[in-house]
């Protein structure tokens, strides 16, 4: 029997002990229990396909900095206002700092994939359908690791459309809207966690 095999096992186990012991009170379960877990849950098809999709975007994101900072001007706008004028500006050398950021961002939501210690959802997992709630977690993790490589890209092209021929106003509007598409991510997989827990 696997890990979560075992971790739901007992949790029946310690919950007829409770009603035993206890006059049937319901008892409390220690969710972050789940975090230390070694032994993972099968991936499946769909779950590679992410991560490979995640790794390939990662990939190209690094080439796409390293040919725009090689035409980039030595300053370079880094900031826009709500308005979508520029009101901060940096060295190129800014490329690679974007980089370093997004990239350690993209390593976290892949990580917390396989390791639940790094998700933080106002939800109560249930045992009862806890194989499917750890799922939906971590199909979340990968699709926002491949979002984030979407607001990398739209810095990029705001950062770079003076020299690159795209429209400015279109680039820095892709900004908001790439966060917006993050945040569509974590409200639809939480929501859908706590809705197959309320089933119960």
């Amino acid at each position: 029997m696997d890990y979560f095999g075992s971790l739901a096992q007992k949790w029946e186990n310690e919950k007829e002990t409770d009603k035993s012991n206890k006059g049937g009170r319901r008892m409390k379960y220690k969710f972050w229990d789940v975090s230390r877990d070694r032994k993972k849950k099968p991936i499946t098809l769909s779950d590679r396909i992410l991560e490979l999709v995640a790794a390939a975007m990662a990939v190209v994101m690094l080439v796409l900095t390293g040919v725009l900072y090689s035409k980039a001007p030595d300053i370079v706008p880094t900031h826009f206002n709500f308005s979508g004028e520029v009101d901060g500006w940096e060295g190129k050398g800014f490329y690679w700092i974007l980089a370093a950021i997004m990239l350690v961002g993209m390593i976290i939501c892949a990580s917390a994939a396989y390791n639940r210690k790094l998700v933080n959802l106002p939800i109560r997992l249930k045992p009862e359908v806890f194989y499917r709630q750890i799922g939906l977690i971590s199909r979340m993790c990968r699709i926002m690791t491949i979002v984030l490589s979407f607001i990398w890209l739209a810095v990029l092209l705001a950062m770079s459309a003076s020299f690159i021929g795209v429209s400015e106003g279109v680039a820095v509007a892709l900004i908001p809207f790439s966060v917006m598409l993050m945040l569509g991510v974590v409200f639809f997989y939480t929501l859908k966690i706590w809705w197959i827990g309320r089933g119960l």
